[in-house]
């Protein structure tokens, strides 16, 4: 059994059972019940949002309530060829020397090991702290639905320690707003009867729109939409169908295009080949473009499309000169779909300030507007603002060195977080964030350190036993 046995154990079982974004009535249910088994109060709303209370340790009932928090969802990528259904399926787990991997899908550890940490705080009696009360949210990886929609009223808490960060040598002091868009481009379709061909890449790394946007990896849309319009450069093409990218807060590792044209494409793509193995071999080596020939019934004008997968926009837009490291602007273009009358763009821009994200946000509406398109901005969430003062704070660095032998970094990180919600909805909150190490989040390379989980669960215990 993997150490420390008492929260591997509780990730182990809500692995099994399916929790992807807007499916996790089935853990919230499991995880209520638990709780309910061991007498603690409890409240679940209406879509699964669950808070479990459990009353101080003896010697700590004068002292304030801490919130402890998680979000219950996974976000569901799987490997080409991988047959694994995330409604009804559980992950197959594994461990490689230090990880627990899962096999062909993403892991979950985001943010299911620290759903295991609270369950295991929930059923251990012989800790030390405060009074709890532990949220668990929906739908954090959508959108941040849960944290949106959590009756407030039913906290008292004044301090947060939130457990969704995935570098066990920093404590996150604050985060990037992130907004949801929906882009739609309107399709006129015509019969075809000229040969097709399916052009397809794969191979990326991926990763998580936040975490790894820094990293400059290839985003397997942007990519087909600059083949495609070297392509439209030799000769009119048109497109019969396009997709790529699974979750907008994902980097998207894979997409495909069926297209028409008036030459025959396999002549140049060599060329094409060469030349974006060569942009991307540090960053990803594995990028694989390939073209076979297919069949198209109905295709329409590519123009646009192209024009928008060029103009959209994505990555790093700007970085901050105040703390190292730090991205203050990006946008993944995460997902692209062909409906039936229209191709579906969906875009997540984030910014480490309101500002950011809406000067993003007047881009996209300008693309829009130049070729067509509509942009609907949705599931705004708001920063979290950097509080180097903190005095939860300046606890959790005092717990730190004795675990880790060596001091903590303290910074803020791009990627979205829900402490912005509930600073939004309970004033003068102090919150931090630590975690156990896992690389590659939203990918099916996820992986979770085991020795770092164990020393982030002494560093939990000691951390409630200071408060």
């Amino acid at each position: 059994m993997l150490k420390p046995s008492e929260v591997f154990k509780h990730f182990e079982k809500i692995s099994s059972i399916p929790r992807g974004s807007g499916n996790e009535k089935q853990v919230s249910d499991y995880i209520k019940t638990f709780a309910e088994n061991l007498n603690l109060k409890t409240y679940q709303d209406g879509i699964y949002n669950l808070i479990i209370y459990k009353p101080a340790s003896p010697g700590f009932e004068d002292k304030p309530a801490v919130i402890l928090q998680a979000h219950l969802d996974m976000v569901c990528e799987q490997n080409a060829g991988t047959n694994h259904n995330f409604l009804t399926q559980g992950l197959d787990l594994y461990t490689e020397g230090d990880y627990l991997k899962a096999r062909g899908t993403t892991l979950g550890a985001d943010n299911g090991i620290a759903v295991a940490y609270l369950m295991a705080i929930l059923e251990d009696n012989t800790l030390e702290h405060p009074p709890l009360e532990i949220v668990l949210t929906v739908e954090e990886e959508s959108g941040m639905t849960g944290a949106a929609n959590l009756d407030y009223s039913k906290l008292t808490g004044k301090r947060l320690i939130n457990l969704d960060n995935s570098k066990d040598y920093q404590f996150i002091l604050g985060c990037a707003a992130g907004t949801t868009v929906e882009y739609l481009l309107p399709t006129k379709w015509e019969v075809n009867n000229a040969p097709a061909y399916k052009l397809s890449v794969k191979g990326l790394i991926g990763g998580h729109s936040g975490d790894d946007i820094e990293k400059e990896r290839g985003n397997a849309i942007v990519i087909l939409g600059q083949i495609l319009a070297e392509l439209n450069q030799q000769g009119d093409i048109k497109i019969a169908a396009i997709s790529g990218g699974m979750k907008v807060n994902a980097i998207p590792r894979e997409s495909e295009a069926t297209f028409v044209s008036s030459f025959d494409p396999a002549e140049i793509m060599d060329k094409y080949k060469k030349d974006f193995a060569e942009k991307y071999r540090a960053t990803d080596p594995g990028l694989k473009i390939s073209l076979e020939k297919t069949t198209a019934e109905k295709v329409t004008d590519a123009g646009s499309i192209i024009n928008s997968l060029l103009l959209l926009p994505n990555g790093v837009l700007t970085v901050s000169r105040e703390i190292d490291d730090l991205v203050n602007a990006s946008c993944n273009l995460g997902v692209i779909e062909t409906l039936g009358d229209a191709v579906k763009v969906s875009l997540m821009p984030r910014g480490m300030s309101l500002f950011y994200n809406q000067h993003t946000e007047v881009k996209i509406r300008a693309v829009a507007e130049l070729v067509g398109a509509t942009a609907t901005f949705k599931g705004r969430s708001p920063a979290w603002p950097y509080n180097p003062n903190s005095e939860l704070l300046k606890t959790a660095v005092a717990c730190y060195p004795p675990i880790f032998g060596n001091d903590v970094k303290v910074t803020a990180i791009h990627a979205g977080l829900e402490c912005g919600l509930f600073m939004d909805k309970i004033s003068n909150l102090d919150v931090i964030s630590f975690g156990p190490t896992i690389h590659d989040l939203h990918t099916p390379d996820e992986r979770l350190s085991i020795s770092s989980t164990l020393k982030v669960w002494e560093l939990l215990k000691a951390v409630l036993a200071a408060l």
